[in-house]
């Protein structure tokens, strides 16, 4: 039995435009309902499959789905590399398409609700959207989120290769110290007191009381 048999024929439609790495406002468009409906499905959809994004959703559905479209191909050309290679593209496109959407209601909401706490996920996101942003504000969710984020996906990645680490803390450095000169800026301070981390272990001990400061 097919994983989409416990789906409605609507939330069927729903699960066909997700997987062709559809927006919600081009889903609602497609069926004639409105974005809210359509989140309203997206909602029912997650339940059901235990999931709680997108792409958690194709990763889930994406393989199946390939395969069973792509199964007569199959079976008349042997097996091939296509189908996981679809299955990866759209999991990517789809993960740009909820990246988006996270875009568009992370900045949907004006300047004045700047210093309202953030989610994990959201201060990650926002701080990457941002990395080449020194102007602003960033309240202390989002900078140490974002920082705990780094710290253990270094440690993560030095078990594998510490080269690979270094790799990534050198990309990672301007999204954090833009993370950074907004967090100072928060905090009614200039970013040039970042110059302070040169310092050998007092600089980071001082900086990061900086940091920590409440919203100015």
């Amino acid at each position: 039995m097919s994983q989409l048999d416990v789906l409605s024929d609507r939330e069927r439609e729903v699960v066909d435009l997700l997987l062709e790495g559809n927006s919600n406002k081009a889903m609602a468009a497609a069926l004639h309902i409105s974005e809210r409906t359509v989140e309203f499905h997206l909602k029912n959809i997650y339940d059901k499959f235990d999931v709680r994004s997108r792409v958690e959703l194709v990763l889930k559905l994406g393989n199946s789905t390939v395969v069973d479209k792509g199964e007569v191909a199959e079976n008349e050309d042997g097996p091939d590399s296509r189908n996981w290679a679809t299955s990866l593209q759209e999991a990517v496109s789809l993960f740009g398409k909820e990246l988006e959407t996270k875009m568009t209601d992370t900045f949907k909401s004006d300047v004045q609700d700047e210093d309202r706490s953030m989610t994990f996920f959201q201060a990650i996101l926002t701080c990457l959207l941002k990395s080449g942003t020194f102007h602003g504000r960033a309240s202390r969710s989002e900078f140490w989120w974002f920082t705990l984020f780094l710290f253990l996906l270094v440690t993560a990645l030095s078990y594998l290769s510490e080269a690979v680490a270094g790799a990534f803390l050198v990309v990672m450095l301007l999204p954090w110290l833009a993370a950074g000169t907004r967090r100072l800026n928060d905090a009614g301070m200039s970013g040039w007191w970042q110059l302070f981390l040169l310092v050998p272990v007092g600089g980071i001990v001082i900086v990061g009381s900086l940091w920590a400061r409440p919203s100015a």
